[in-house]
This record gives C-alpha cells, structure tokens and sequence, in this order.
C-alpha cells in the first residue's frame, strides 16, 4: 500500500483489504483510501484496473482466480499458486480474459540481481560452472500454510532462472523439519543442460539474516549480497566492488506491474514463469520426500 501510494504519478491506491478489520482501516487512513474486509465486495464496489495479492499463499488461486475472471489484472505473490495445476488454471484464465497476470518474484528486480545478469549476457565470467545461493535467517512460525521450499527457495530458483534463460533437467534434495509446521531446513542441488550446477542452501533456525549469491564462471567469479545489493567480482588479475545506487526492489517491481497494467510495456515476468517455479519447487519437495534426484519434465 506504501507503495503504490508513492506511485501517484502512474496510479491511484484507492482500496485496501484485509480480514483484520483494524488493520484495513488503519492502513486505509494513513494512505487516504477505502477499506474492506471482503475482497470481492472491493471488485463490486471499486472497480479497480489493478490488484496485488498478498494473502496466504494457500488462499492465492481462489483470490487470484476470481480476480483475473473480473478483467482485473493481478500481481499475484510467490508462489503464484501452491501447485502447478493450480497455477496452470490461472494462467489459461488471465489468457481468456486477456488480462496481465505477474507472479510476485521479486528478487528478479534487486538491481544487483540484474547486474549479474548483464555481466553474464556481456560474457565477464565466461562459461557459467556453477550458481550458489544462501538465505537463511530466524523466521518464527507465521501462518504456516508452505514450509521453506515454495515461501524461500522459490527466490532462488527463479533468480537462476533468471540468470541462465534455462530450467534445471535434475534436482536432488535433502530437507527436514525442526521447529515448524512445514520443512524449514533444505540443501537443494541443481543440474542444468550442459555442466552448470545450482546450490541453494535455506533455513529459519540461523540468528542473523543472510541473503546471498555467487555465481563461478571459467574466467571469473560475481558475489552478490541481495540485501546490501553490493557485487564484488573477482578474476585472475583483480578484485573489483563496482559503486552502485541502491533501489527498492518492490518499488520496482510495483512499478513495472503498473505500467504492464497500462500497457507502457509487455510483462518481464509471466504466469508461465511462475509456473516453471512451481515444477521446480515440486520437484524438490518429492526428491526430498523420497531420497533420490528427480527430473524435471518440460
């Protein structure tokens, strides 16, 4: 809501709504909108070109759903959906209505995200070997509807998306449960077409909040910290810490919404992305579930 409010050049936050009535109408008053406890009295009586949904990702295809039947486009946060079949529905339907629907990876507008990408196009590591992620941090139990893999390791799996234009052929997963409902520890290993392999590294037990990436390429190796958005990138010869402004990645990403929903510009990320996520979550849940590597069907 912040946020789209400080996007007044482009759009106009006119409704929030949550089922904490307190909260919607304190929300609502700070930002000098409506408030509303029922997301479809809010489609009937606003009318509004554009919606994000940021409900309990169990709850995201009934909203999302019967948003995108209303002709409204949607931001929908990750996972999209907590299935592919699900996610799949969504999408057909956001096709049939011709709306814009956009799957909440966030990650993919960290500016330092997208620095590692144009140093990969621009050929600066040479051939990619392998991809690295840790994002660990304490998490106390919230609503508890996903364990790590489709709330945490989505990120990374759609940031190596991202990165590599490509999905992973294979994954192998071991995970368990400590102190949550769901899993809420996993190391994931990632095999692509050709050599390159993915690691990704999650938890909520670890005190201090790390969010981090490196990518090992045959002549060079980029690290990333996604909360700082700071690079170093190292080679034979140097090491070097490009100076870069920091930017909001979900202003970012709200904007870009936006002006898709305007039609200033063709969505970065669709539903069949966030589809292609989902498969690969799936496939790390059932690869962890039991014991051995599974591949993924295209």
């Amino acid at each position: 809501a912040r946020v789209y409010f400080e996007l007044d050049d482009l759009c106009e936050l006119i409704a929030v709504c949550d089922i904490d009535k307190g909260r919607a109408e304190k929300v609502a008053k700070r930002y000098g909108c409506r408030a509303y406890t029922d997301y479809r009295e809010l489609l009937r009586n606003c009318r509004p070109e554009a919606v994000s949904v940021c409900t309990p990702s169990s709850t995201h295809f009934e909203i999302a759903y019967e948003i995108v039947r209303s002709g409204v486009d949607v931001l929908v946060e990750k996972p999209m959906c907590t299935s592919t079949d699900d996610a799949l529905k969504l999408v057909s339907e956001a096709e049939r209505m011709d709306v814009v629907l956009i799957p909440g990876h966030i990650e993919c507008f960290n500016p330092g995200v997208r620095r590692v990408k144009s140093m990969i196009g621009e050929g600066k590591l040479g051939d990619i070997l392998m991809l690295t992620a840790k994002r660990v941090s304490y998490w106390p139990e919230r609503i508890g509807d996903v364990g790590i893999v489709m709330d945490t390791v989505i990120h990374d799996i759609y940031v190596f998306r991202y990165l590599l234009s490509e999905d992973p052929v294979e994954v192998y997963a071991v995970a368990g449960r400590l102190m949550h409902r769901f899993e809420d520890y996993v190391g994931v290993i990632l095999r692509y077409k050709g050599s390159t392999i993915g690691f990704i590294e999650a938890n909520w037990m670890t005190p201090r909040k790390v969010r981090n990436l490196t990518v090992t390429g045959s002549n060079a190796i980029v690290s990333l910290d996604y909360l700082t958005q700071e690079i170093v990138y190292e080679n034979r010869d140097s090491i070097m810490t490009p100076i870069a402004r920091w930017d909001e990645p979900l202003k970012l990403e709200l904007k870009h919404f936006v002006e898709a929903s305007l039609g200033r510009c063709k969505p970065e990320i669709t539903g069949y992305d966030g589809v292609e996520a989902l498969k690969v979550c799936e496939a790390i849940l059932e690869s962890s579930r039991i014991h051995t590597p599974v591949r993924l069907e295209r």
